[in-house]
């Protein structure tokens, strides 16, 4: 999917996906060996029977895939080149399903194994805090909307990967916010890749700088860019808020007992809040004000482009009702 239009670019961009990922995936071969040959399945419920260096070698195995697949570093160079992708690909593969396998099979090792070594969860705390404030440096001199997009991506499945390392550490609220962060994220960045996808359509560009007065020619993307960047940077009562606000309180809480944990969190919430300032930046350049010559000269979006960033623009409201049900 990656390599869809066939040039040397997307093919080269494909194959660094297909690369880096199987890399990964060597952790997992090795944690699958390594729990057969202890217990003789291959059921992710055995891994609670696994005793001494085999429990690092299994989890660590799984995190070390997770990584792979969920684009973490030292594994993330293959996510913003994917981006040569069309952009509902982007939509589906890097916002709502591939990049979340890694996280869902860390979630799952969690979950069904139990027995998980400290070590374990601070070294996914450490590399989700490194791949987050890197993440967001990597915002910085972004100016293909799609490759910011794809640097938010990496920093939001840093947060997942963070809230679920809190959980080794006995955080239920961090492992519900993580699971709610899965499916609130894949809302708020399935619009915020489609809002690309149909300013590119319409406008023939994607660049951020060459696009001003959104709201004034293409209401709808307008509305839909100011909602995905509210709803990625936990603004309330947008669907990212009650994903991230639980991992700050799972996070401050057990600051309590571990106190390596307080220069983390407030690290994270500087980060937040300057996440919030870029997205809020663009939006003031990219939405409101005259239309620039790109924009002006716009196409009209199809019925069905219409359609669906309208359900998405819903979703990223309707399910923080649902994740706030949820985390009651």
């Amino acid at each position: 999917m990656i390599s869809y239009y066939q040039s040397d670019k997307a093919q080269r961009s494909a194959l660094k996906a297909l690369l880096i990922t199987h890399i990964g995936s060597l952790g997992l071969y090795l944690a699958a060996a390594t729990l057969f040959l202890q217990t003789g399945t291959f059921a992710l419920s055995a891994m609670s029977e696994l005793h001494g260096d085999a429990r690092y070698l299994v989890y660590g195995g799984i995190l070390f895939a997770a990584w792979g697949k969920s684009a973490q570093l030292p594994m993330q160079a293959w996510l913003p080149d994917a981006m040569e992708a069309p952009t509902p690909i982007s939509a589906y593969l890097h916002a709502a399903s591939m990049v979340k396998v890694g996280v869902y099979i860390f979630a799952r090792a969690i979950i069904d194994g139990g027995n998980i070594p400290h070590v374990i969860g601070g070294v996914g705390m450490v590399m989700a805090l490194v791949t987050i404030l890197y993440g967001f440096l990597m915002y910085l001199p972004q100016q293909d909307m799609k490759r910011l997009l794809a640097w938010s991506t990496i920093t939001q499945l840093g947060w997942m990967f963070f809230g679920l390392s809190l959980s080794i550490f006995g955080s239920r609220l961090a492992l519900e916010g993580s699971i709610a962060y899965i499916v609130n994220h894949a809302f708020a960045k399935s619009l915020f890749f489609l809002v690309a996808g149909a300013l590119s359509y319409s406008c023939g560009t994607r660049l951020l700088p060459r696009l001003r007065g959104v709201l004034h020619t293409l209401p709808l993307p307008g509305v839909g860019f100011c909602v995905a960047a509210l709803a990625i940077t936990g603004v309330p009562p947008f669907n990212g808020f009650f994903s991230k606000f639980p991992l700050f309180a799972a996070g401050f809480a057990l600051s309590v007992e571990y106190w390596i944990l307080l220069p983390a969190m407030i690290l994270l919430m500087i980060e937040s809040v300057a996440s919030f300032a870029w997205f809020i930046r663009w939006f003031g350049r990219v939405v409101p004000g005259k239309p620039s010559e790109a924009v002006a000269d716009a196409a009209p979006l199809p019925g069905s482009m219409r359609l669906v960033l309208i359900v998405l623009i819903v979703m990223s409201l309707i399910s923080s009702v649902i994740a706030a049900t949820w985390l009651q």
